[in-house]
């Protein structure tokens, strides 16, 4: 069974199936599914979580530990199996073939895989996953159907924004949706409360709402939104994706200072870091699977393509392990600027970002 990463909370509301395939390269929606899962397994009582992420020489072994657990006191597990290469090679596709074909008991198993080409999807390993389970499909969002992605989400935020905003908005992240949903998170903490009273009667200066909502929703014009981006630019936001993929720290660092001391919130430009290590680790991943790296320089578009020397440098320049770190140091720097976790500072842990991908040129590790 086929779902679309949107539709994916439908098919959790009918029932947990036994095993979930999360393939894709859109990030956010990969992000999320894999969250929505775990959510509804810690529900129902899925209480003991393992996770297992195939990299290098893998011990394939280690995917069936506990599996044979009959005990009537056994907690029911989440097993996460994350294959970042795509790639389980021949030893990791028996494996898997195996797993499938003989799932454990009480276990809700979590398979998370970049996307994959054609190729590999009609691979032997990949349809008995998907024979056994349920593949979910994080597929980017076209740009025509971006704007209403876009509207949905700031409807979820209580923000509801006129055409010309989400246009523009839409153009703006170039088809990032982190990049999108960030800012529609720093939108929420910038406007004020009260575009709508609480009958659904329009406040003064707020726009129409289509559906005559009865809840109080704040007001998003194209004003609001242009003038968003451009503090965002004027204290150079756009320079930390150059810094980064330069590695640039002490740029990177004094950009980090200036941004905190005008009294920016960190989400406000957290999309643009985070924009940056997405298209490394899309770029990292798809030249291990045997791409070419100057054959996908030519696919970027828009502000990417223009940077594409820079890009390429960082490409080379740097391994998989410090990009993934870098990422989860994002996801760390989004929850801490939410209040989610009471550890740490955010700014603080954008400032490791850079200083984690600001190595030397040839120092990266693989």
């Amino acid at each position: 069974m086929n779902v679309a990463a949107d539709r994916l909370s439908d098919q959790l509301a009918r029932g947990l199936a036994a095993l979930y395939v999360v393939v894709g390269d859109e990030p956010l929606a990969a992000q999320e599914a894999a969250d929505a899962i775990r959510a509804a397994a810690r529900a129902a009582g899925h209480s003991e979580r393992t996770v297992h992420t195939a990299q290098g020489r893998y011990n394939w072994e280690g995917i069936f530990a506990g599996s044979d657990n009959f005990s009537l006191f056994a907690e029911r597990r989440l097993n996460e199996i994350r294959i970042p290469s795509g790639k389980p090679g021949i030893d990791g596709a028996k494996a898997l073939e195996t797993y499938a074909s003989r799932l454990p008991a009480d276990t809700l198993t979590l398979v998370s895989l970049p996307g994959l080409e054609p190729k590999a999807m009609k691979s032997r390993w990949f349809t008995t996953l998907a024979a056994a389970g349920v593949v979910v499909e994080a597929r980017p969002v076209e740009r025509a159907q971006l704007p209403a992605w876009i509207d949905r989400r700031l409807t979820k935020q209580g923000l509801r924004a006129d055409r010309a905003a989400l246009e523009f908005l839409a153009d703006q992240v170039e088809g990032n949706l982190l990049a999108a949903q960030q800012e529609i998170d720093k939108l929420a903490l910038l406007l004020p409360q009260g575009a709508y009273d609480s009958t659904g009667a329009l406040a003064p200066g707020g726009s129409e709402h289509p559906q005559g909502a009865s809840r109080s929703f704040r007001a998003v014009t194209l004003a609001d939104v242009e003038h968003a981006v451009v503090d965002v630019s004027r204290l150079e936001g756009d320079a930390f994706q150059d810094a980064l993929y330069a590695g640039d720290a002490v740029r990177f660092a004094q950009i980090v200072t200036d941004i905190k001391d005008a009294g920016e919130a960190v989400p406000a430009i957290l999309w643009q870091v985070s924009a940056a290590v997405q298209m490394l680790l899309r770029l990292k991943l798809a030249v291990a699977q045997g791409d070419s790296l100057s054959g996908l320089m030519r696919t970027l578009w828009g502000r990417d393509k223009q940077r594409a020397p820079q890009i390429e440098r960082a490409v080379k320049r740097l391994g998989l392990a410090q990009i993934e770190t870098a990422l989860a140091d994002l996801a760390l720097i989004d929850r801490q600027a939410k209040g989610l976790d009471q550890v740490g500072d955010p700014w603080d842990t954008l400032l490791r970002v850079g200083m984690n991908l600001a190595q030397p040129v040839g120092n990266g590790k693989r």
